[in-house]
């Protein structure tokens, strides 16, 4: 059992990965089956994958660091006043990607984040279809790991392709304000993905840009965050700040860019960015 005041961010990684891989296993056993389909109360889906997962994920973490509280996908109704205490926690997607998941495309992951005052210090994500985790925690480099192979460290580009590499979900692709900020990019490759791991393509160096518009759960990014960070990469809002966590009674992202390259200003291309007082 580790304390929270005295983590060794090192010595989560073999843990979490034990964690992750069973909460991997009990998804792919609904997947592998027929399932049903319910309306949350946000009328977001789940499965009794994204719930299996949820408790094997609860479970495992808080007999690893029991004085470090839990928020969930599938349990964050903790009262802001309650959580904006906690200097530790961990942030959890037991199943990102549901909707993926349904449509049974395989481009779903297991996202488990720890933040620290704020900051995402340690995260795991595993694609539960091929087995591949990525990984990272705060001075410690990020890798990434193939079932049977040794890890191996992975580094975002720090130059960005021509033409720009930028990823996205299908959906979002279409969407008007994804168009219009790419129409004002210019030339550019569409990469078409879902969940967590279109961040971690852009820490492995193979995407150069990500731009979110539009709702995402903090524990949709906590985990890619500190992964992209510890390749060399950013995620920030719309004023290239680095996203933060815990910080606001809803836990709702800001919308926001993934990438490797920081000499361009992503936030250039923003319509009508000085009237809402973004950067030039």
């Amino acid at each position: 059992m580790i304390d929270a005041p005295a983590i060794d961010l090192s010595a989560l990684v073999e843990p979490v990965k034990t964690i992750a891989q069973e909460a991997g296993r009990r998804i792919l056993a609904v997947y592998a089956g027929a399932f049903s389909v319910t309306a949350k109360a946000d009328q977001s889906p789940v499965t009794a994958a994204d719930l299996a997962a949820h408790d094997c994920i609860l479970s495992g973490l808080a007999a690893l660091t029991p004085s470090i509280p839990i928020l969930s996908e599938e349990a964050s109704d903790v009262s802001f006043p309650e959580r904006s205490h906690w200097t530790w926690l961990w942030l959890v997607d037991p199943l990102d990607g549901t909707r993926e998941f349904i449509k049974r495309n395989d481009q779903f992951s297991v996202n488990i984040a720890l933040i620290s005052r704020h900051e995402a210090v340690f995260g795991l994500v595993l694609s539960p279809v091929n087995g591949v985790y990525y990984y990272a925690w705060r001075s410690g480099g990020a890798f990434k790991q193939a079932p049977n192979q040794p890890p191996r460290r992975i580094h975002a580009a720090r130059v960005c392709h021509y033409p720009v590499r930028v990823i996205s979900s299908q959906e979002s692709y279409r969407t008007h304000r994804l168009q219009n900020y790419l129409s004002h990019l210019g030339h550019h490759r569409h990469l078409g993905l879902g969940g967590a791991v279109k961040s971690c393509l852009i820490a492995e160096g193979e995407a150069d840009l990500y731009p979110r518009f539009g709702p995402t759960g903090e524990w949709d990014t906590a985990a890619a965050q500190v992964i992209l960070e510890q390749a060399g990469g950013y995620m920030t809002d719309m004023q290239l700040r680095p996203l933060r966590y815990n910080v606001r009674p809803v836990l709702i992202n800001p919308d926001f860019f993934a990438f490797g390259d920081a000499t361009r200003n992503w936030a250039q291309y923003l319509p009508h960015r000085h009237s809402h007082g973004w950067p030039a």
